[in-house]
């Protein structure tokens, strides 16, 4: 009875060894991901800004308008993203092989009061025709934008 729970043991022992190398075999055989290319490098203007949200409502329940919001230009180079809010936060990221677009920015809560971190993300896509569309989604108010890359 022993030998056969040893052997039993053993087996599972060698079970689960062999599984970690076939994934760390695998894992080390993957290339990796290709580099952003500078087709998507250059200078974007803004054309326009659109609100997802138009109102939000306060922690104390009251009810607001979403303002109206532009951004400045958006620079892209060497695979890296990044453009101004029209609130002053300067927002970075990645640009992917195909033009995917993702950013990220957490801020310290406004000195009138805030209560919480100021988070704004991005997600979006340049097109090879040299437009990106973006989402940036706050915590309370959502936008589109759409730039277009200036002529070189």
């Amino acid at each position: 009875m022993r030998k056969s729970m040893s052997w039993q043991k053993s087996m599972s022992w060698l079970w689960i060894v062999g599984c970690f190398g076939l994934a760390a075999a695998a894992n080390a055989q993957t290339p990796p991901a290709p580099a952003a290319s500078a087709a998507f490098d250059g200078t974007y203007t803004l054309l326009s800004a659109t609100r997802v949200t138009p109102t939000y409502r306060t922690r104390g329940g009251q009810m607001f308008q979403c303002p109206e919001l532009t951004a400045g230009p958006l620079t892209v180079a060497q695979g890296q993203a990044s453009y101004t809010t029209a609130t002053g936060h300067r927002l970075t990221g990645t640009v992917g092989p195909q033009g995917q677009l993702s950013m990220r920015s957490v801020a310290p809560p406004s000195s009138g009061g805030g209560y919480r971190p100021v988070e704004t993300e991005v997600t979006g896509n340049i097109s090879a025709s040299g437009y990106a569309r973006i989402r940036q989604i706050g915590n309370s108010c959502s936008y589109d934008f759409l730039w277009q890359r200036e002529a070189k």
